[in-house]
């Protein structure tokens, strides 16, 4: 396995963890930490992404723009509206509502499947 294979398993593994801490944290109603949970699950699986393709991931632009590229790439604008979910989700911390947060949680999964995907790696259970 080179470096970047590991680092991007790395960071595939990292994102399905915090996937399920997400939902651990969604069953004891703690939102807030759902919601940061969430956030850094997909931008783990971005960064997948970005590893796997040589690009840069240190901070929120890199990885828009990573989202950006992709869509346009792949034509499936719920990358970028995952991204932009989970994102909100992680700005908003203080005022979602446990409706907001399931409603996100699917979505985020599906996002972070498709983006382990896209890098090659292990989903686990996307749905």
């Amino acid at each position: 396995m080179t470096d970047t294979q590991a680092k991007a398993k790395e960071y595939a593994e990292a994102a399905l963890d915090l996937l399920d801490e997400a939902d651990r944290e969604f069953g004891r109603c703690n939102i807030g930490l759902t919601s940061e949970k969430l956030w850094d699950a997909a931008a783990s699986a971005v960064r997948a992404v970005c590893v796997c393709r040589g690009w840069r991931h240190d901070d929120y632009e890199h990885l828009s723009d990573a989202i950006k590229i992709l869509r346009k790439e792949t034509q499936d604008d719920s990358l970028y509206t995952g991204f932009r979910i989970a994102h909100n989700g992680q700005l908003f911390v203080g005022s979602m509502e446990e409706d907001d947060v399931d409603t996100d949680r699917p979505i985020v999964r599906r996002l972070v499947s498709k983006l382990l995907a896209a890098a090659g790696q292990p989903r686990g259970d996307s749905e």
